[in-house]
This record gives C-alpha cells, sequence and structure tokens, in this order.
C-alpha cells in the first residue's frame, strides 16, 4: 500500500504553482484592495515584498492577461484581477461576452 506521501507527492507537484508570486499577490490583492492602487503608483513595493520577477510584474501593470496566464496565474484568480483592475467592464463596453452583454445568462 503506497504511503500519504507517494500518494500526495504527484498532487504537490501540480498545486506548486498554486503559491508562485503571481497568485500570491492576485491572492492578497483580492483581501486587500489598496494592492492594486500599489500596482500603478509603488511596483518597487512588489519587488520588496514578494519574490516576483520582472516579466510577472510587468504583466501585471499592463494588465496583459494573456502573457499572466503563460506566466501561470491561476483562470480564477485572473478573472478576480481583471475585475480588480476594471479590464471586465472595458470588455463589456466593447459588446465582447459576459455579464449584463446581451447574451443569455446561466442559470
Amino acid at each position: 500500500m503506497p504511503t500519504t506521501e507517494e500518494v500526495l507527492r504527484p498532487f504537490a507537484g501540480e498545486m506548486r504553482h498554486l503559491t508562485s508570486a503571481l497568485n500570491v499577490i492576485a491572492s492578497d490583492m483580492i483581501r486587500d484592495r489598496t494592492l492594486a492602487k500599489k500596482l500603478d503608483d509603488d511596483p518597487d513595493y512588489f519587488r520588496k515584498n514578494y519574490t516576483v520577477t520582472e516579466d510577472e510584474l510587468a504583466a501585471m501593470r499592463e494588465r496583459n492577461l494573456i502573457q499572466l496566464y503563460e506566466l501561470g496565474l491561476h483562470p480564477f484568480l485572473l478573472v478576480r484581477f481583471a475585475g480588480m483592475m476594471g479590464i471586465l467592464e472595458y470588455w463589456q463596453s466593447l459588446g465582447a461576452p459576459g455579464r449584463g452583454g446581451g447574451w443569455p445568462r446561466n442559470v
């Protein structure tokens, strides 16, 4: 019979990305909305307090959702990040599908 460690090792390896700096920053932003403003006003705060790379920080500051996804930002956190940064409202104003965009809602 496999040990608990043997059973969980593959799962732990796959889930390691959830503790990446990108995911930690996005999670912290959900809890503390003032961090979203710091992203633009004080990027050094993130350099000092997180192990974020310059590519990750640049993608967050540029609101580059595709690059953030490619860098490993979890899809759930990506949507929350987009909402905090006003990106979803921008997409809706362009007529993109989503809440209130005239598309049928899942009920």
